[in-house]
């Protein structure tokens, strides 16, 4: 069922970044705060599996870099053919845009390739770099209740500062690892169920529930990230008690990932052939359709070369 879950929330990036807005919300940032979340409950699991640090990092690099590598590959031979954007390559960024990680730090480091707009080759992917970090970091979060416990009294305190505008909100309130980290844990206590877990949840679903009843700084997507945790708390625990089995859910998360990834460059695409109105019924339509179809092609040369 999650994958189910992970393609609606792909679907709705794709949208914010055509510039839907619901309500003036932005749909893109709630459905990345409820990627967090599952994101934490995936790797509690995963890890279980596997209880060994470097196998796991190793699962998580074989899931992540793959695809990600076949749309970075398609964007530049797209950039090289067109030059839409002129884009400007140098070792430095072609490594920040490789490792992925960096990306994350777009606010510190000139990540960029392409010049106007100002982008790197696959703009989504700065949330990579935020959740490759949360890899990293969870199993000891597993492991050590005192690293869990610390973890997450620093996080949530500066997930707080930004959200009363004490510090920049957005960057620490959304983006950087050292302010979102309790939210991936927010995933790793739905599935381990413990005391302090089902008190950690409630604490967090309740101030989440608080920020959007008190209206606390509807700027800086601090309302959206209350939403997507305000949702994606019970809907995602819900769905991890579900036992019926949903056809092509391994598919369908697939196939996610790929939309994460390639939507962009069917905007890109769209631009430089000047197929579609910016705004229009159309542009949503045609993003839409070869975004999918991108992802596709991905996917199946994904798969293929796994057998290989």
């Amino acid at each position: 069922m999650f994958g189910y879950l992970r393609l609606i929330l792909a679907i709705l990036v794709m949208l914010s970044h055509l510039g839907i807005r619901v309500n003036g919300l932005n749909i893109g940032v709630i459905a990345v705060v409820m990627f967090y979340i599952l994101a934490g409950y995936v790797v509690s699991y995963i890890y279980s599996l596997y209880k060994n640090y470097n196998l796991f990092i190793r699962d998580r690099i074989k899931r992540i870099f793959p695809l990600y590598l076949f749309m970075v590959g398609l964007t530049t031979l797209f950039l090289l053919i067109t030059d839409f954007a002129n884009p400007h390559f140098t070792l430095f960024n072609i490594f920040t845009n490789l490792t992925i990680i960096p990306l994350n730090y777009y606010m510190l480091i000139d990540n960029a390739i392409l010049s106007t707009p100002h982008w790197w080759l696959i703009p989504p992917a700065w949330s990579l770099g935020t959740e490759l970090q949360a890899y990293i970091l969870l199993p000891f979060i597993l492991l050590y209740p005192k690293i869990k416990y610390i973890s997450i009294s620093i996080s949530f305190l500066i997930y707080l500062l930004s959200a009363f505008l004490l510090i920049q909100p957005d960057y620490f309130g959304y983006r950087l690892i050292v302010g979102v980290l309790f939210i991936f844990i927010l995933g790793v206590s739905i599935r381990n169920k413990t005391l302090f877990d089902k008190l950690f949840l409630s604490v967090i679903w309740i101030t989440s529930s608080l920020f959007l009843i008190f209206h606390i700084n509807n700027s800086a997507y601090i309302r959206e990230t209350s939403i997507g945790i305000f949702i994606g708390i019970p809907l995602i625990y819900w769905l991890s008690i579900i036992k019926v089995k949903f056809p092509l859910n391994r598919l369908l998360g697939s196939l996610s990932y790929a939309i994460f990834l390639s939507h962009f460059l069917a905007i890109w695409i769209l631009d430089y052939f000047t197929l579609t109105e910016k705004g229009s019924l159309k542009e949503l339509l045609f993003t839409s359709l070869l975004a999918f179809a991108i992802a596709i092609v991905g996917v199946y040369f994904e798969n293929k070369s796994k057998k290989v």
